[in-house]
C-alpha cells in the first residue's frame, strides 16, 4: 500500500514535469510561428511598400527623355529636364523614407544607372550588376524581394517596375529600402523567445519545486498521522491496528514464499502490583523498558512501516501485552527455544527497577504459522490460548499451542463459561 503511495507521488512529479515541458514546447511553438506570421506579415507590407514607392516614382518620369537617355552626354544636353526629374525622385525618397530610388536601362548586353538618387554619387550610367527582382522587372512583372542583398553599399530589400513607352519595356525603376526592418524583427523576435523561454523555464522550475515541496509536507503529515494511527506513543512500538494490517500482508507473502514465522504473544506476570504498588508511572516506565528489550531482539522491531518481507516485529497490542514475530521458525522445539531463551534473558536482565521488588515475568503464547493454521486471525486466537495456559501453569513460562489445548480450552468454556477465564486474566 505505502509503496503505491510512493509510485503515484512519483508518477505526480513525473506528470507535473512532463506537462510543464508540453506547456513550455507549446509555448514556444506558438510563439515562434506568432513571430513567423508577423515577420511574413512585415514582408508583405515591405514588399507592397517597394512596389507602391516605385510605381510612385514611375509617374514621375518623362518617358520620352528616359528612352532617348542613351549616353552620359545625352543626360548632359538634357540636364536641366533631367535634374527637375531626379529632385523630384529624391523628394520621393525623402518621403517615403526609402534608402535609394534609380532608374536602369540595358543598352548593348549591359545595365547601366540613368538615375540614381544616392546623394553621395553623382555618377550617371554606370554600369549595374542586377538582381533577380530587376530580372523580373525588365522581363515586365512588378516585382519586391525579401532578399538581403548585399553589395559594397550594404544589405537591402528591393522593388522595381518595368518602364513602358508604346507598349515595350524600355527600362525598369526600382527601390531599395536598407535591410533593417527585418533584421531588427528576427533579432528581437529571437531576444524575445529567449527571455520566455528562461522565464517559463524559472516559473515551471518553481511550480515543480512547491509541488514538490508540498507533496513533501503532505507525506511527511501522512507519516506522523500514520504514527500517530499505528504506532503505540509509549513504547514507540506498532500497535494493534498497524499489526492486523501487517499481519495480512506478511501471511500471504509468506504462504507464495514458503517463509514460516512464529506469533508469540507475550503477557506480563504482577504487572498489576507495581501499578497499584508503585504507581501509574512507574508501569510506563516497566512498559518501556520492556518494548525496548523486545527492541534488542531484532533490528527491525522499530522500523518505521517495516516492509512485510522482513519478519522480525514487535508489537504493543494491550495494557501489557506484547506481540514478537519470529521468522524462520520451522518446528515447536525452535519455538520452545526461542521462547525459552526470551524468558530467563528477561529475568537475568536489570531492565527495570520493580522487576525483582514485585517478581514481574511474562507468560508467552506461541503458535506457528503456517504449520498450525494459514488464518492470521485465527493464529492470534491459538497464541491467546496457549499464553492463557501458560499463565495457568504458575507463570512465567510459555506454552506451545496444539490441538489438546483447543480442546481443553473448549471444555472449560463449557464447564465454567467465559466470565471465569476473563476473571483468571484479569488477576494477572
Amino acid at each position: 500500500m505505502y509503496y503505491k503511495k510512493n509510485k503515484s507521488r512519483t508518477f505526480a512529479v513525473i506528470a507535473i514535469i512532463v506537462f510543464s515541458i508540453i506547456v513550455l514546447g507549446v509555448t514556444v511553438f506558438m510563439t515562434i510561428r506568432n513571430t513567423r506570421d508577423m515577420q511574413a506579415i512585415l514582408e508583405e507590407s515591405i514588399k507592397t511598400q517597394l512596389i507602391s514607392t516605385s510605381l510612385a516614382a514611375r509617374s514621375l518620369l518623362d518617358v520620352d527623355a528616359f528612352y532617348s537617355y542613351n549616353s552620359k552626354q545625352d543626360i548632359i544636353d538634357d540636364y536641366e529636364n533631367f535634374s527637375a526629374v531626379m529632385a523630384n525622385l529624391r523628394s520621393l525618397k525623402d518621403i517615403v523614407g526609402a534608402t535609394y530610388i534609380y532608374a536602369l536601362k540595358y543598352i548593348d548586353g549591359t545595365y547601366f544607372f540613368v538615375f540614381d538618387t544616392d546623394e553621395e554619387s553623382d555618377t550617371i550610367f554606370d554600369e549595374y550588376e542586377i538582381y533577380h527582382v530587376h530580372e523580373r522587372a525588365f522581363l515586365g512583372y512588378e516585382a519586391a524581394g525579401i532578399m538581403n542583398v548585399v553589395d559594397e553599399y550594404g544589405s537591402f530589400n528591393t522593388g522595381a517596375v518595368p518602364i513602358f513607352r508604346d507598349g515595350q519595356i524600355i527600362g525598369i525603376i526600382s527601390t531599395d529600402i536598407e535591410d533593417t526592418f527585418i533584421q531588427e524583427s528576427i533579432a528581437a523576435s529571437t531576444h524575445n523567445i529567449i527571455v520566455l523561454v528562461a522565464l517559463l523555464v524559472v516559473a515551471m522550475g518553481v511550480m515543480i519545486v512547491i509541488v514538490v515541496r508540498m507533496m513533501g509536507n503532505v507525506r511527511k503529515a501522512e507519516e506522523k498521522l500514520f504514527k500517530m494511527a499505528n504506532y503505540d506513543i509509549l513504547t514507540g512500538l506498532p500497535n494493534r491496528q498497524y499489526l492486523m494490517h501487517y499481519l495480512e500482508d506478511l501471511s500471504s507473502k509468506s504462504l507464495k514464499a514458503g517463509e514460516p514465522f512464529a506469533f508469540l504473544l507475550i503477557d506480563m506476570d504482577n504487572f498489576k502490583k507495581v501499578n497499584d504498588g508503585a504507581g501509574h508511572d512507574a508501569g510506563d516506565e516497566l512498559l518501556r523498558h520492556f518494548a525496548e528489550y523486545l527492541s534488542g531482539l531484532h533490528e527491525q522491531s522499530k522500523e518505521f512501516r517495516p516492509p512485510a518481507g522482513r519478519l522480525n516485529v514487535s508489537a504493543r497490542i494491550g495494557g501489557d501485552e506484547f506481540v514478537q514475530i519470529i521468522p524462520g521458525i520451522k518446528s515447536e522445539q525452535e519455538a520452545q527455544e526461542f521462547a525459552s531463551n526470551m524468558i530467563a534473558n528477561f529475568a537475568s536482565e536489570d531492565i527495570d527497577r520493580f522487576v525483582e521488588r514485585y517478581k514481574v515475568g511474562i507468560s508467552v503464547g506461541v503458535a506457528l504459522f503456517p504449520q498450525h493454521t494459514k488464518d492470521y486471525n485465527v493464529l492470534i486466537k491459538y497464541a491467546d490460548m496457549a499464553m492463557y495456559h501458560a499463565k495457568k501453569n504458575g507463570k512465567n513460562t510459555y506454552c506451545v499451542y496444539n490441538e489438546d489445548l483447543f480442546r481443553t480450552e473448549i471444555e472449560m468454556l463449557q464447564e465454567a463459561g467465559a466470565g471465569d477465564r476473563r476473571q483468571f486474566r484479569g488477576n494477572r
